[in-house]
């Protein structure tokens, strides 16, 4: 798929290679830490559901706020080119990064609720936290292909907001530890 750049974006471009930020999608995977890191602790939770203290202090940030709290060397180039970003970019991702905020949102705030620390999980939770970081993960392949630029194979993934199946609802948490 041929993207038009506007002028606009044709003046920045060639400065984006050079500061890690893909020219063709305007935009940077060091975003994708954001997501990373959270994702990463909730995979240890089931074996050590103590790391929910630590789970639970995350909390989303927009591409611009990651940003321009990082250390990331072109910092404001990054949240000028986020501005630029082409629309076919910059709308799925942004659509992917709120369905994970949401799907990590919800899933740390029903293991809060249902007080895994004290409780321990059982199997079937385990199971749930397991599958939906493997969800999480499979957004953040797809995340990764449209800051690379690949629009292509992202338009064959379906992007909603998080299904009901993504997001359990409080008693169905509940079910799962009594």
């Amino acid at each position: 798929m041929q993207v038009e750049y506007t002028a606009e974006q044709l003046k920045i471009q060639p400065q984006l290679a050079a500061a890690n930020i893909n020219p063709d999608s305007f935009l940077a995977t060091d975003y994708l830490n954001h997501f990373n890191e959270i994702v990463m602790l909730m995979e240890m939770i089931p074996d050590m559901p103590e790391l929910l203290e630590e789970a639970i202090e995350w909390s989303p940030k927009s591409y611009s706020q990651h940003f321009e709290e990082s250390g990331f060397q072109a910092k404001d180039l990054a949240v000028q080119a986020y501005v630029l970003a082409p629309g076919i970019f910059r709308e799925p991702f942004e659509k992917i990064c709120n369905e994970m905020q949401t799907i990590i949102q919800n899933t740390l705030k029903g293991l809060t609720a249902v007080n895994v620390i004290e409780r321990g999980m059982s199997m079937a939770a385990q199971e749930l936290i397991r599958a939906r970081i493997e969800n999480l993960q499979k957004l953040l392949m797809t995340l990764n292909q449209l800051i690379h630029g690949k629009i292509d194979e992202v338009q064959t993934v379906t992007v909603s907001t998080a299904s009901q199946e993504d997001v359990q609802s409080q008693e169905d948490i509940d079910k799962l530890f009594d």
